[in-house]
């Protein structure tokens, strides 16, 4: 057997294993979050002219991304569909937002080092 075969095997045989492995235990490396949707949400962010990207968990309940610092992309977003922000808190990471009849709170949280997810109906 020639030497190019043997590392071709092995270099498949590698790939499957690390393959079937990352499958067994994709919420343990990912979170709760699905990894095909929140690259399809990075790559809407990054590449993508969009300012905030749909997606969700593994439960489906919808989340929104936004790149570090610019929640107030997320804030406009809010704003066109009649919620207007009543209170801002950084420290416990929380937007209230009012629709006139009653609050709402949406909370977020960092994800990785460049982006921010927002949990919310919105």
């Amino acid at each position: 057997m020639s030497k190019r075969f043997v590392l071709t095997v092995a270099a498949g045989g590698c790939i499957i294993i690390s393959g079937a492995l990352l499958l067994l235990n994709w919420e343990r490396l990912f979170g709760d979050y699905r990894p095909v949707q929140t690259a399809t949400a990075v790559f809407k962010l990054e590449v993508g002219s969009q300012d905030v990207a749909r997606t969700t968990d593994s439960d489906d309940a919808l989340h929104y991304m936004v790149k570090k610092g610019h929640l107030d992309e997320y804030i406009h977003m809010m704003n066109e569909k009649g919620y207007m922000l009543k209170e801002k808190d950084i420290d416990h990471n929380r937007l209230v937002f009012n629709d006139g009849q009653e609050d709402e709170q949406i909370y977020s949280k960092r994800f990785a080092k460049k982006y921010t997810m927002i949990d919310g109906e919105g």
